[in-house]
């Protein structure tokens, strides 16, 4: 019998720089922390934490200053949806970039490398690659860089043919490259800890120059940009919104939650088993997940919309019990006129389009691209008529035995995690592929 050999297990961590005031922002940054601003309707640390647990990295440092407590409320959930241990370290005055490292020292006492992310960039690097470079060198610092369409601006550096780095200079008024300091780095233990030892301030002014000679340069070629002026957020929230992200949209009643004959209570609600890991499992993928349901509980007087609003509202708490979210909450309350369920009676009214249609447009979709999954014919309508990709049939609510509903969808599913598993199984969304 063979011996199936395995490398040692490396153990990384990340720190996030997320505790600045984003001063050229302002006025939204009165109210919203830089790490939190939108892009493309998600916060900007949101990127980050998915690409960490995309890379397998299950343990997070975040600074904070800046507005703390709503960084700190985010966190909170964030971390149970990405399943990254988040930390916090507060800063009641900020120690810059090098300071936050000797002020945690200790963060890689048990790791072997630490991920060192300015977390007010927006970026579609792949972390693995990245990590992949840094492990096939002896330099115990990479930097990451990017071509800089300002290099005057930028952190500037030169390589050899090795890839090491053999120059930096803080924006040089004769740049001798393009190559620029992209604000991302893989340390060693050893290293990290030399950072910290240095007692500096800032990692581009004080630190990175005493690294010359003994890092390398991990060049990308994909889309990366520093969200730190009004210019740069609109162009990078352009960017974003013109990729678009795949999408999941899901029926409510028989797919997420169980069915149960008009749910008017929030005391009744109960999740499908397995629903929320699914959920979580298709947006760490990159989709997201849209819920569209039909409610003419309000139309035929049985519930009114604030007693709605309390059911998503227990729903949502349900999900983020399990670490899981929405992206979106879309409901048609219009009561049905007729016995045939499907007609269009109303462009929101499953079989209708209209819910996925404004959602695609609010939240930025690609519908060419997105699935809608469903315990009934009308809900496989509306996603064919919305132009998705493809529509699935679960068989945990009304469509159980209907085998008209089973000719007309792409996949027909046992439940929410296996509808989930088919998709996940077909290819890697868009939104997640690296830029070329």
């Amino acid at each position: 019998m063979g011996i199936l050999l395995r490398g040692p297990v490396i153990r990384t961590r990340a720190l996030l720089l997320a505790g600045g005031r984003g001063s050229r922002l302002r006025p939204l940054t009165d109210t919203v922390p830089k790490c939190l601003v939108p892009i493309a309707g998600r916060p900007l640390l949101d990127y980050w934490l998915e690409s960490l647990a995309r890379a397998g990295i299950r343990e997070a440092l975040v600074n904070t200053h800046h507005l703390a407590q709503q960084v700190r409320r985010h966190l909170a959930g964030a971390g149970k949806e990405s399943g990254v241990r988040l930390v916090e370290s507060y800063e009641p005055e900020l120690l810059g970039s090098a300071g936050t490292i000797r002020a945690n020292r200790s963060w890689v006492d048990d790791a072997d490398e630490c991920l060192i992310v300015y977390a007010d960039n927006f970026s579609e690097v792949d972390l693995g690659e990245l990590l992949a470079f840094h492990r096939a060198h002896p330099e115990a610092l990479t930097m990451m860089l990017f071509h800089a369409g300002d290099p005057k601006s930028c952190g500037i550096v030169e390589l050899d043919d090795a890839g090491r780095v053999t120059s930096f200079v803080e924006k040089p008024e004769h740049p001798a490259s393009d190559l620029a300091n992209a604000g991302l780095y893989v340390a060693s233990a050893d290293a990290y800890r030399e950072i910290a030892d240095l007692d500096a301030f800032d990692l581009a002014h004080d630190v990175l120059p005493r690294f010359v000679g003994r890092m390398r340069g991990f060049p990308f070629a994909g889309y990366h940009r520093d969200v730190g002026s009004h210019e740069a957020l609109a162009r990078v929230n352009a960017y974003a919104v013109r990729r678009r992200r795949p999408a999941v949209f899901l029926d409510r009643d028989g797919t997420v939650v169980e069915h149960v004959h008009h749910l008017t209570e929030a005391s009744k609600l109960r999740l499908v088993e397995g629903a929320a890991e699914a959920i979580r499992s298709l947006r760490l993928a990159g989709y997201c997940c849209v819920l569209v349901t039909n409610q003419s509980v309000v139309g035929r007087g049985l519930l009114s919309e604030e007693g709605l609003e309390a059911v998503h509202a227990e729903l949502e708490a349900r999900l983020a019990e399990h670490g899981a979210r929405l992206d979106g909450l879309y409901y048609c309350p219009q009561a049905p006129r007729g016995d045939e369920a499907v007609a269009v009676e109303h462009p929101d009214r499953k079989p209708g389009p209209g819910m996925l249609l404004r959602a695609a447009c609010e939240l930025g979709l690609d519908l060419g691209a997105s699935f809608m999954i469903g315990d009934s014919l009308s809900d496989a309508l509306a996603g064919q008529s919305a132009g998705c990709r493809g529509n699935v049939l679960v068989k945990t609510g009304l469509a159980r035995e209907d085998d008209a509903a089973h000719d007309a969808v792409d996949h027909v599913a046992a439940d929410l995690p296996a509808a989930a598993a088919w998709i996940l199984s077909l290819q890697e969304p868009r939104s997640v592929r690296r830029s070329k």
